[in-house]
């Protein structure tokens, strides 16, 4: 047994991992089932331009935006937001598995067939990448692409621009510029003619989703799917 384990295990005997919904001490993990089971999943994909619901037959009605946008859930559901926080700002990487698999349970609902898509994660700056030593994003994509087997591009786009974080700025046109070119793509053979998953962990606005997108059309993506744990 490697030493990293031998520390975790005697970190786990001190200070025991508990539930991220309810508090309850776990053996593993960091939320219990019925915390998990207690998440409700929305039950259809959504305009990316206006978030209406779309109908089954999967109609769109602002068909010149680049996305269309998928979201597993709700932000203001306590659980939800725990997971989100807790894997954001207090570096708790075990919470992208189950917003991962939230996901996964969001997209099987919806009998979404994914075979022909590419996997992108919305990518962090360098320096927001070094201060939290993960991308949370590429985290929820990882555990969502070994579900459904499909490529994970995590190279292929890259931000371009470091600008402060989304939840900082105070309405929608401030979230537009923050993020106006802010990406770019490395490699065009990677997303010409493809179909896109973009990955990640909440939306509010859309405006981040917008500007990733824009930036893969403009380079000959195809279809894109924009897809979140959580929808503020």
């Amino acid at each position: 047994m490697s030493m990293t384990a031998i520390l975790n295990q005697l970190l786990n005997l001190i200070f025991p991992p508990s539930c991220l919904g309810c508090g309850k001490i776990l053996a593993s993990g960091v939320i219990c089932g019925q915390c998990l089971e207690s998440i409700k999943t929305n039950q259809t994909l959504f305009c990316g331009k206006c978030q209406a619901r779309l109908p089954e037959t999967k109609k769109i009605c602002h068909q010149d935006f680049p996305y269309l946008l998928g979201a597993a859930t709700n932000y203001n559901e306590k659980v939800i937001k725990n997971l989100i926080q807790g894997l954001k700002f207090k570096h708790i990487k075990g919470a992208a598995q189950p917003l991962g698999g939230l996901i996964v349970r969001y997209i099987e609902n919806l009998n979404l067939p994914l075979e022909k898509f590419i996997l992108v994660p919305i990518p962090l700056s360098s320096r927001r990448l070094k201060e939290r030593g993960f991308n949370q994003s590429e985290l929820i994509a990882k555990a969502f692409a070994e579900h459904f087997r499909l490529n994970l591009e995590t190279s292929c786009l890259m931000r371009t621009k470091d600008a402060k974080p989304q939840s900082e700025t105070s309405d929608l046109k401030e979230r537009q510029n923050n993020v106006k070119n802010c990406f770019s793509v490395t490699n065009v053979e990677f997303v010409v003619n493809k179909n896109i998953i973009l990955i990640d962990d909440v939306v509010t606005s859309g405006a981040t989703f917008f500007a990733a997108a824009e930036t893969l059309k403009r380079a000959g993506a195809k279809r894109i799917i924009a897809l979140a744990a959580a929808k503020a």
